[in-house]
């Protein structure tokens, strides 16, 4: 991690000042490292000895940190992390325009690394978190999302470039084709119940156990699987709610009141049950060929995914 950290601030060097300042504002912001932790974690479970695994780690996590400073303009959010947000300290044209850049300097990275297989995943994996972008906006206060059309916004938008994560560790190992749709599905599944139990946590936590604004998600106009849970038997909440889309927005007393009811209704037990299952389809992905000690830390974080109180 000490490699790709370095490698990292190595490649957010630019003359234009705005750039790195962003870039490392972000970076350094205290995020878990999650996508490249599993890169590395990967290409060790399978005896990897080479250096591919680490600028590619890094093409991971600038992808990444690219969806997060686009994701706060289009929230509106500013807090992250429990500090500001870089659009709440440079503002929202800036914000968008070094996501840019760190997109395109993914893609240079990438180029440089010259496997076509890669660059066609990555550029395959950044379409797909745009479509899950517009997806989940296209679905802004749709009370009627089911189950199966929240964890499609999921695996487009988040899981994927979970699975991404899992699947460059794997190839860059050069491992079968079938251990590498393995790995993948490991990092998919991994990733869905990473975002189930997020979105758990915004009806159970505090912003300084968080470090971000919690009860937040419905105010976006995010119909996540806890809220969609308890709609299910509370026809009080679904009116509650629908009166709240016609606002687009809370008004007093309403953040609060809806957690309550959601917490009444088991919706955040619900989805880190979902959470749980998923969790569990990850660790029965994971083939048994590698490092046995690796082996069991993947177990772990798969769990850890699924009972993070952060």
């Amino acid at each position: 991690m000490g490699r790709v950290n370095a490698c990292i601030h190595e490649n957010l060097q630019s003359d234009i000042m705005m750039i790195p300042a962003i870039g490392h504002y972000i970076v350094n912001s205290g995020g878990k490292r999650l996508r490249p932790l599993l890169c590395l974690l990967i290409a060790r479970y399978f005896g990897y000895q080479g250096e591919r695994h680490i600028p590619m780690s890094v093409v991971v996590e600038f992808i990444h940190t690219a969806s997060l400073l686009h994701d706060d303009v289009v929230d509106s959010a500013h807090q992250r992390r429990g500090a500001p947000s870089a659009n709440g300290v440079w503002g929202n044209q800036a914000s968008v325009l070094v996501g840019d850049y760190l997109f395109s300097r993914s893609f240079q990275m990438m180029v440089s690394d010259g496997d076509i297989k890669m660059l066609r995943l990555m550029s395959d994996v950044t379409n797909a978190l745009a479509e899950g972008e517009v997806l989940q906006l296209s679905r802004t206060f749709h009370l009627d999302m089911t189950e199966i059309e929240c964890l499609e916004v999921i695996e487009r938008k988040t899981a994927v470039l979970f699975s991404a994560a899992t699947e460059v560790g794997a190839h860059v190992s050069n491992q079968s084709a079938e251990v590498v749709a393995k790995m993948a599905e490991y990092g998919m599944c991994l990733g869905v119940a990473f975002q189930l139990m997020d979105d758990a946590l915004d009806y159970l936590s505090d912003e300084a156990t968080a470090g971000k604004p919690v009860g937040h998600d419905l105010a976006e106009g995010k119909i996540t699987l806890p809220l969609i849970h308890a709609m299910n038997s509370d026809t009080e909440l679904r009116k509650r709610v629908h009166a709240i889309a016609e606002r687009d927005g809370y008004e007093t007393g309403d953040r609060e009141w809806v957690r309550e009811r959601v917490e009444a209704g088991n919706g955040a037990d619900y989805a880190m049950q979902r959470a749980t299952d998923y969790a569990e389809r990850a660790k029965e992905a994971l083939p048994e060929c590698g490092d046995a000690e690796i082996f069991k830390l993947l177990a772990d974080l798969a769990d850890f995914s699924a009972k993070r109180p952060y």
